[in-house]
């Protein structure tokens, strides 16, 4: 059974980096972001690079 983990401020420049890190890890992602300081372009980026 996969583990998730929730992520806050996913969608910033940590937040993005620490998800690639859980993802290759085997971990499930659950990624929360208010996206004031940051764009939906970063989630985009993260999907491309993980497949």
């Amino acid at each position: 059974m996969t583990q998730n983990i929730l992520v806050t401020g996913g969608v910033v420049y940590l937040g993005s980096h620490t998800i690639l890190c859980l993802l290759d890890a085997g971990f499930g992602i659950v990624a929360l972001d208010n996206l004031c300081n940051s764009s939906c372009e970063s989630l985009r980026r993260v999907e491309k690079i993980c497949g």
